[in-house]
């Protein structure tokens, strides 16, 4: 009883701290100091993860941090990500949008980073406190409430809320069927940097960093 109430204590500080940095990202944002929140944010959050794995080295793969089921996971992100790149392609050509930026291939390379630490945000400390703390709770309600969390920090975009909304709620079923945050990730990564050109009509770097 001891362990699960403990247990349950954990899940709900980190879910706090997910909304408290979901929250920090809409004001950072509307400040335009979106580069520096990424900054504080994977600095602060890559210390966590790494004081919480050196104590319990298994979390590693618990959260999903694994490669061993790349082969079983990796289907319905990839069919998503190939129809929403389709959809993307053909929406910025009927708007006429630039292709192709100064800063699409370090984004290519860096973006994921981001997209792996924004996915553990949403599903190891989301989705699975969420579960912890609601154990009786459908999958259908978890699935909605974290798509609608993960939604909300991207306001005021509606488009970026309707999309990130949307993919969170293929993308969350996802991982709590194989538990595996580098495909999520990396396709998080990808899409965003895309997103923010072919539809959005920005450089995310210009967005992110103003320069």
């Amino acid at each position: 009883m001891e362990k699960t109430v403990r247990r349950g204590g954990r899940a709900a500080i980190e879910l706090g701290a997910v909304v408290f940095t979901g929250l920090s990202h809409v004001v950072f944002q509307g400040l335009g100091a979106k580069g520096l929140f990424i900054a504080l944010a994977v600095t602060s959050w890559v210390t966590y993860i790494g004081w919480r794995v050196r104590d319990n080295p298994s979390l590693w793969r618990q959260w999903g941090f694994r490669v061993d089921n790349l082969k079983a996971s990796i289907f319905l992100p990839t069919l998503v990500f190939v129809l929403a790149m389709l959809g993307m392609l053909w929406f910025a050509i009927s708007r006429g949008r630039d292709l192709w930026s100064a800063h699409i291939v370090i984004l290519l390379l860096l973006y994921p980073i981001w997209g792996v630490l924004q996915q553990f945000l949403v599903q190891a400390l989301g989705v699975s406190n969420l579960r912890t703390l609601f154990p009786y709770a459908g999958i259908q309600w978890i699935v909605l409430l974290g798509a609608s969390l993960f939604s909300v920090v991207h306001y005021p975009h509606g488009w970026l809320m309707f999309a990130t909304g949307l993919l969170a709620c293929v993308f969350i079923p996802s991982y709590l069927r194989h538990r595996n945050l580098w495909v999520l990730g990396v396709y998080h990564g990808w899409l965003g940097t895309f997103f923010y050109q072919w539809v959005l009509n920005q450089d995310p770097w210009v967005a992110a960093f103003g320069a």
